[in-house]
């Protein structure tokens, strides 16, 4: 149908060029003209054409900046100039603006079908290009739109199994039920206080969560008993960090919890466990953590002690900070930066 062939506009001020260019063309596409710059740009913008045949020399508008209008409103749209010998040199530069090619005057019939073949060939080529690009990005989008509905899937359920085991620690602990939650709570308010970003706290309070995960591996007997422990129960309970740092590296997405469960006992001055850390060498997080953990501890009943008042929990901070505890981290406490309920 002639309807479906490719669409070429012809566009210069002389009769003679234009028509004879139209009648080499017109048998094998759909040709169109106009008699100068501005008319041309007015047909494309009510039919774009797939090639343009444009004549540089042109009174009002030439043909240099008509070019540079067409390409700037239908880039994919091919340009071949129409030049004298004279404006050759004019005609080269113009490729740098975005021209496919140039034909000279008098042009060669045979070299004006090949030209105009190549400059649509080239169209093709671009169009099916970028519908293959398409097709690539789509393709991407929907993978990732699946990698990332699987992951989802996947955290869902490692944070259920996580959720599980936390509530058979508290159902093996009743003393310390929700007391993951606080901490948590209260490491994030630590954190926001130090400016940490989102996406550090996020993984600071799921950490902060998992943290006492280790218990699941320690005596219920040990964990319930109402009174100081033994040296050989305290070496027992002394294993939580590393059982429970065992348990979460299993898991890849999870590495971020793994320093904070291993390291939430080890203390400021060194003397902590399970690897004696002292200072910085402690990760922020786990520092964090820790203050957290202690707050809500001494904040609840406890089998070996009832809860304390707020005062004596400041004053325990105070005077930990530097020993146990991180000093700066106690200090956001104790200059009430953070809620303690």
């Amino acid at each position: 149908m002639i309807e479906d062939r490719e669409k070429i506009l012809i566009i210069d001020d002389e009769l003679a060029p234009r028509e004879a260019l139209r009648m080499v063309l017109k048998d094998r596409y759909l040709v169109s003209t106009a008699t100068g710059a501005r008319e041309g740009i007015d047909v494309m913008a009510q039919s774009p054409a797939d090639l343009v045949v444009l004549d540089i020399m042109m009174p009002g508008m030439n043909g240099v900046v008509a070019l540079g209008e067409i390409k700037k409103r239908h880039p994919d749209t091919e340009v071949i100039l129409l030049t004298a010998y004279a404006s050759l040199d004019t005609a080269k530069s113009a490729i740098r603006l975005g021209a496919f090619d140039y034909l000279t005057k008098p042009f060669d019939k045979d070299e004006v079908i090949n030209v105009v073949g190549r400059g649509l060939e080239k169209k093709r080529n671009n169009k099916n290009l970028k519908l293959e690009q398409e097709e690539l990005r789509s393709r991407t989008r929907y993978l990732e739109e699946q990698v990332n509905k699987a992951r989802r899937n996947l955290i869902m359920a490692y944070e259920g199994t996580v959720k599980a085991l936390i509530l058979t620690i508290d159902a093996k602990d009743h003393y310390t039920f929700d007391h993951s939650e606080h901490v948590a709570r209260l490491s994030t308010a630590i954190a926001d206080v130090l400016n940490l970003p989102k996406n550090v706290r996020d993984k600071l309070e799921q950490a902060a969560i998992m943290h006492d995960i280790g218990k699941i591996g320690v005596d219920e007997a040990i964990l319930r008993k109402n009174g100081k422990l033994t040296p050989e129960e305290f070496v027992e309970m002394r294993k939580h960090p590393e059982i429970g740092a065992t348990i979460v590296q299993q898991v890849p997405f999870l590495g971020d919890a793994v320093p904070v469960i291993l390291y939430h006992h080890e203390r400021f001055d060194g003397e902590g466990y399970p690897k004696g850390l002292k200072g910085e060498e402690i990760p922020l997080s786990a520092r964090i953590v820790m203050v957290a953990d202690a707050i809500d501890a001494m904040m609840h009943d406890r089998p070996y002690r009832n809860r304390l008042p707020i005062e004596k929990v400041l004053s325990e901070l105070r005077d930990n900070a530097g020993t146990q505890f991180d000093p700066v981290i106690v200090d956001i406490v104790l200059k009430g930066k953070i809620p303690l309920k």
